[in-house]
């Protein structure tokens, strides 16, 4: 089963698709985690690496290379549902701008304020790349078979709602 997770920076794309994996005993791949990693190597920001459009393409291949060579495997990536046509669930994850600011200031250990700056310019920056290059967005909810707002949901209780929509979608 090939699972993709997707939705905005701070949504809860990460959090969940590793509980959702430990779950359904199958690997996960958290893209964004590793697009981090790689710009604390390079020593620049994630935001710097949008920006410039680095990493963009290898992640987008990477994305699709994971989905090819694996019978099961959770992916978190911005256009797994695009690059993933075939994914058995395609999943998007949404709640308030607030809401995922707070979340990744408190995960990044960086103010409100610079955090809220960073995403949107990030935001932008990824918007406008897939537009350009795809035509779309992973914003367009017609790429996906579930949707759930994570807003005032604890981890538990956004897995198991998942959970049961998967279920559903066999």
């Amino acid at each position: 089963m090939i699972i993709t997770i997707t939705g905005l920076p701070g949504s809860g794309k990460t959090t969940v698709a590793k509980e959702l994996a430990r779950h359904l005993h199958i690997k996960c791949y958290a893209l964004g985690n590793l697009f981090r990693k790689i710009a604390k190597q390079k020593r620049t920001s994630v935001l710097d690496l949008t920006k410039r459009g680095e990493l963009m393409q290898y992640m987008d291949n990477l994305t699709i290379n994971i989905a090819k060579n694996h019978k099961n495997a959770i992916i978190d990536s911005r256009m797994g549902a695009y690059l993933i046509k075939n994914a058995d669930a395609r999943i998007y994850l949404h709640a308030s701008l607030k809401k995922r600011i707070s979340r990744m200031a408190k995960r990044d250990k960086k103010s409100y304020q610079t955090t809220l700056k960073e995403t949107l310019s990030r935001e932008r920056q990824e918007l406008r790349h897939y537009k350009e290059r795809y035509g779309t967005t992973y914003q367009n909810k017609r790429l996906y078979n579930i949707i759930l707002n994570t807003e005032n949901l604890i981890i538990e209780e956004t897995t198991k709602k998942l959970i049961n929509k998967i279920n559903k979608l066999k």
